[in-house]
């Protein structure tokens, strides 16, 4: 174990804070502090005359408990120490508040079980102001300190002042029986582990670099919480600068825009200026805003409607009218730019970006990205910084990690990988891995390579990993590391049911959703997701119809004339496509119709479907589909849970793969072509009923 550091400011430590932070990591074993962790530049605070305190050095570990000191000079140690009284006040006030800090061997006071401690050093000082005059004596004082924090104590001094706290749970939930197996129970500690939020993530969330960023993990390892937080932590450090967060699920607005307050508050106790913070969803309309619309008004360029963008570019339409914007002249607007879901948007989008940002180098272009290296089994090559912002004049690459990296210092990264995934059960992600890549079957998409595979929390346990040999690997429970596989089994957290009509399939959704309200969840805490795009339709006029009988509301997404309704209403279960469901959660989801998954069973756009479904439950997953061809996915289930939390699978042959993506191509080329035929026989005055009745007599399904 070593003493965790922590650089919450782009600016590098010099002088003597460089030889502080270097010290204290040299004998943080000997001091007895290796088991806490040294800020720098963190917190920052606003105090009631709305001014900016930012703190020089703050050192929490078992032993020492809580310490602020900061370095001065003779010149300026009067303001340090005024700041410093600041800093105490406002750390004070925050860890008061916990009733864990208040409370030691049961017994709960009125102040914390410890004590916190100020001091400025400053070298060679003779002054009258109280202050420690070399570093000697600072790390003498350390020494001295011995208050004893427990486990529980430490875990929550961090969590209060990296600003998990301020991710207050959805909803208050109160138990209604005893019994630890209960699922509202089960549900309560499960938030209250989420909302804690592990040191690694808040760790990315709270470290500022100069110039761009990267941040790769799996769905649910926090990618989102963690920009959200990002974003409010800069706003907080440099209200004037001009921020944008962007993304590409529109339903992800009201959370971004609550958790940017949420977190701002923690630390300033009132509003962002949201005048300064632009949450815009990527493409965006002459209803919502968007950065591509935004741009191109102001700009002064007509956007292009979705209508044109498909003429062009029907598979991309985002892309086609990112890259017709780029030909054109874009003003600099912003000072920082964070993107979610990377991984859905096209290189163009990219540069669109590069090009509002403000500055003229790569360190000055501060852009941060969140990538889900899985989200998109269909292509799960992540694309490099030259692929995404593109080259300069000489072909150099207009962001190049290796060349930033030596301006960083002290453990700073531009390229972090989360490798902790804190919405799925431990079985039920590696489920979604097996069957999103076709593991059991016939496999579609395999990982580069096994450091990839540790990247997204894998452990090699046997074989070895090149084609054709057979491996096992094993995910490390602390890379899924919530206690709820404690009280369920990965039996009870996912269950499948074959029906042998769509009615029966109706049935069986009704009799788990009634189940789990009887346990105490709450409607909203339940998603519906319909695999069946044909179907899906009906699926919802009957669930909704029957549960209405019941009783229960629902919120349909595929009957909703908004164009941006919010994903969740209260007191309301939640009906989905699988698109419409991408970014979002819930605590029981259950996903129908997976049979209609079985005649495109080889291919990734359909696996990711079925990964993506599966991927939205923080708890219960409940799958079901009609007929044999959903007992062929019910088997590739099966086998997987009884290999969990092992994947084990022959590493698939390259050519193989390539040869299935070269025929899913020439089908997309088809179906374009076919899209484009109907389009104009539709111009032409045929009906759809003409149009299905003419290829039917084509197919020889009707006598002329």
């Amino acid at each position: 174990m070593a003493i965790e550091t922590i650089i919450a400011t782009e600016l590098n430590p010099s002088g003597l804070d460089n030889l502080l932070i270097d010290h204290l990591n040299s004998y943080d074993k000997e001091l007895g502090v290796d088991d806490g962790v040294l800020y720098y530049g963190f917190p920052v605070f606003k105090n009631y005359e709305e001014q900016i305190i930012k703190t020089n050095f703050l050192l929490v570990s078992k032993k020492v408990g809580v310490v602020l000191f900061s370095t001065a000079t003779d010149n300026n140690i009067q303001e340090k120490l005024e700041a410093l009284e600041e800093t105490f006040s406002h750390v004070n006030s925050m860890l008061v508040k916990s009733a864990i800090l208040r409370t030691r061997n049961g017994k709960k006071g009125r102040s914390l079980v410890f004590e916190i401690e100020a001091q400025v050093v400053c070298d060679g000082y003779s002054g009258e102001l109280e202050a420690l005059t070399s570093l000697e004596e600072l790390i003498e004082f350390i020494q001295n300190r011995n208050e004893d924090l427990s486990e529980e104590h430490l875990d929550e001094v961090r969590s209060i002042l990296e600003g998990a706290k301020a991710l207050s749970k959805p909803s208050k939930r109160t138990a209604i029986v005893e019994d630890i197996q209960n699922k509202l129970n089960i549900l309560i500690r499960l938030e209250d582990e989420i909302i804690n939020f592990d040191a690694e993530q808040r760790k990315v969330a709270i470290n500022l670099i100069n110039g761009p960023q990267r941040i790769r993990g799996l769905a649910g390892s926090g990618k989102t919480i963690i920009l959200a937080m990002k974003a409010a932590y800069i706003h907080l450090q440099y209200p004037d600068k001009k921020i944008l967060f962007t993304f590409y699920t529109k339903s992800l607005y009201t959370l971004i825009k609550d958790i940017v307050a949420k977190f701002y508050r923690h630390f300033a106790s009132s509003e962002p200026n949201w005048l300064n913070i632009d949450i815009l969803h990527a493409w965006g309309g002459y209803k919502v805003d968007g950065v591509y619309f935004n741009a191109a008004v102001e700009n002064d360029i007509l956007p292009i409607p979705l209508d044109k963008a498909k003429y062009f570019n029907n598979l991309d339409p985002f892309k086609y009218v990112c890259s017709e914007l780029l030909k054109q002249k874009i003003k600099q607007k912003y000072d920082y730019i964070l993107i979610d879901e990377a991984q859905d948007l096209p290189d163009e989008f990219f540069r669109l970006c590069h090009k509002l940002l403000n500055g003229d180098n790569a360190i000055d272009k501060n852009i941060v990205w969140a990538y889900d290296d899985l989200q998109t089994i269909f292509n799960i090559y992540t694309r490099t910084p030259k692929e995404l912002f593109g080259s300069d004049i000489n072909g150099n690459a207009l962001i190049d990690f290796d060349k930033l990296s030596k301006n960083l210092s002290w453990g700073q990264k531009n390229d972090l990988v989360l490798h902790k995934c804190y919405r799925n059960p431990l079985s039920t992600l590696v489920t979604a891995h097996a069957l999103g890549f076709g593991l059991y079957d016939t496999p579609v998409q395999i990982l580069e390579n096994l450091d990839h595979w540790k990247d997204v929390g894998y452990e090699l346990e046997s074989g070895e990993y090149k084609e054709g040999e057979n491996v096992v690997l094993f995910r490390n429970p602390e890379n899924s590391p919530l206690s709820i596989n404690e009280y369920q089994t990965k039996y009870e957290l996912l269950k499948t049911y074959v029906a042998e009509n769509l009615y029966g399939e109706i049935d069986f959704a009704i009799s788990e959703i009634r189940y789990f309200l009887a346990e105490g969840l709450k409607p909203e805490d339940i998603m519906v997701i319909s695999l069946d795009d044909r179907n899906a339709k009906m699926y919802f006029k009957n669930l909704s119809s029957k549960l209405s009988d019941l009783g229960i509301l629902t919120n349909n997404l595929l009957t909703t004339y908004s164009d941006n309704p919010p994903f969740k209403l209260e007191r309301m279960v939640t009906l989905s496509t699988v698109h419409r469901a991408k970014g979002n959660e819930a605590a029981c989801v259950l996903v129908l119709g997976i049979d209609a998954m079985y005649q495109a069973k080889n291919y990734r756009r359909t696996r990711n479907k079925i990964f993506t479904a599966f991927t939205r439950t923080k708890a219960w997953l409940r799958v079901s589909g009609i007929g044999e061809a959903a007992r062929h996915f019910e088997n590739e289930i099966n086998i997987s849970l009884e290999n969990s939390p092992k994947l084990i699978f022959k590493v698939p042959n390259k050519k193989n793969l390539d040869h299935i993506q070269r025929d899913l191509s020439e089908k997309s080329q088809q179906l374009q072509l076919f899209r484009e035929e109907f389009k104009k026989l539709q111009e032409g005055g045929f009906t759809n009923q003409e149009i299905e009745e003419e290829m039917q007599r084509l197919m020889g399904g009707i006598d002329g």
